[in-house]
């Protein structure tokens, strides 16, 4: 149900995912070196472990709150905005960090705000959209086969998806916002239930993403030009104002 995901909850989202590819970069690095395991699968299992276990306590929490008799559904809303934007940020830090894992570890924050936007939007088509985006860019093929972007290039790309994660990552967690709201118990085991399965298949997805990754950045300096919206908001949506 789109009205769920309303003007508020979608800055949430555009916030969420601009402070985690702008400020928790070195973050993920650092959680990456640190992570146990011999190989890259088992790094990811134990990344993949950690953040369940807090999103999914996260989402027993709002989804008890959501269910509790005489709550409506701005009060619904307005709980699932909140855990939206601390979620997605997570989930930001699990893509991040399984990127650094791959050897990702030179991106700008252009590229990994590709990174990101890619996998939440795309899920386990992100890789193929991404291909077709850079094909659609006019870009070339390495000999390799992968794609190769320019900066300004890369920004074009973002813009488009961060037009289409609002309506296809935010509806789809609107629409489990929604499934919380029923008798107590029920309501935080589906917030669990949920918030797990989201951490899951995130992280399965990142893995695959950056196994094959398919697109490569020309040698060149970013020009330091700052956006003060990297994301855009829906039509309509002007930060600040609230329902």
């Amino acid at each position: 149900d789109s009205s769920v995901v309303g003007r508020p909850v979608a800055e949430q989202l555009v916030d969420a995912i601009d402070s985690a590819v702008e400020t928790r970069w070195a973050a993920a690095q650092e959680r990456a070196r640190n992570l146990p395991g011999l190989d890259r699968e088992q790094r990811v299992e134990a990344l993949t472990t950690r953040i369940r276990r807090e999103l999914g306590a996260a989402g027993a929490a709002s989804g008890g709150t959501a269910a509790i008799p005489g709550v409506g559904i701005g009060a619904v809303t307005a709980t699932f905005a909140v855990e939206l934007g601390w979620s997605t940020v997570r989930l930001a830090d699990l893509i991040l960090t399984i990127a650094a894992i791959h050897g990702h570890d030179r991106a700008n924050v252009d590229e990994r705000r590709m990174w990101v936007l890619s996998i939440l939007t795309y899920r386990e088509g992100a890789a193929g959209m991404l291909a077709k985006l850079a094909s659609e860019a006019g870009e070339t093929s390495t000999r390799s086969g992968a794609r190769r972007l320019t900066t300004k290039s890369v920004r074009r790309i973002n813009a488009t998806m961060g037009r289409a994660v609002v309506a296809k990552y935010g509806a789809r967690r609107g629409v489990a916002a929604i499934g919380r709201a029923v008798p107590f118990g029920i309501g935080a085991v589906l917030g669990y239930g949920m918030n797990t399965r989201a951490v899951a298949m995130t992280a399965k997805h990142a893995h695959a993403f950056f196994t094959e990754f398919p697109i490569t950045l020309d040698a060149i300096e970013t020009d330091g030009i700052v956006i003060p919206r990297s994301i855009p908001l829906p039509p309509g949506s002007p930060r600040g104002e609230s329902t």
